[in-house]
């Protein structure tokens, strides 16, 4: 089985990456210019939609965080998604938390950032986004005073993809901070090898031709 991952640095795309190394597969590492005018006609070709990350199995595309996080975890058999029953629902419900309810907030807030500028705190809808962002790391800090992974106390792929989306947070006007459970749980994440590498080898790699 080969892989070819397509990624942007600063992204969600991180989070595959880092899953990846997490199950010790091999892979090959595209890095694309999600921002540029035109884009790689050869990507566009694989995702229409003009996001990261995007999966090349084989030969065969997948594309959308959640969906490719899922297929490397189950493909690979690793305990970073649980197989069934309570545990997986919950592994499950949180990757979805990132994915769906945490992710798209950070967005629209980026978003805004680009159009309106240093004005955008100004902004109601903004000011909105901000305060919902603060209310679901609150959630966060409040699940992680009982446990030490946000599931429960083994980390899943949810925990990843939380600590990734984290990583915004100073780009966000006020900056975003976090509870002190939850930024040592942040710390602990970003500190696994496969997180390190991942980030130094993103750094490093060529955009693709």
């Amino acid at each position: 089985m080969t892989y070819q991952l397509y990624f942007a640095p600063g992204t969600c795309s991180l989070a595959v990456h880092v899953l990846l190394r997490e199950v010790g597969a091999s892979f090959e590492l595209i890095k694309e210019d999600i921002k540029a005018n035109p884009r790689n006609a050869e990507y566009m070709k694989l995702n229409p939609r003009g996001s990261v990350p995007i999966l090349v199995v084989d030969g065969k595309v997948l594309r959308e965080g959640a969906a490719i996080l899922t297929y490397i975890a189950e493909t690979h058999e690793s305990s970073l998604l649980p197989s069934s029953g309570w545990e997986r629902a919950k592994a499950m419900e949180w990757l979805a938390f990132g994915n769906s309810t945490l992710h798209p907030v950070y967005g629209r807030l980026f978003g805004m950032k680009g159009k309106l500028g240093d004005k955008a705190p100004e902004n109601e809808f903004y000011q909105m986004g901000v305060a919902a962002i603060k209310k679901y790391w609150a959630e966060v800090e409040s699940v992680l005073a009982t446990q030490e992974y946000i599931a429960g106390n083994t980390i899943t792929v949810g925990d990843i993809l939380l600590s990734v989306i984290a990583s915004w947070s100073p780009l966000i006007s006020p900056e975003i901070t976090f509870g002190a459970k939850t930024t040592a749980y942040l710390e602990k994440i970003r500190s696994r090898e496969s997180y390190v590498s991942s980030v130094d080898a993103e750094k490093s790699a060529k955009k693709a031709a």
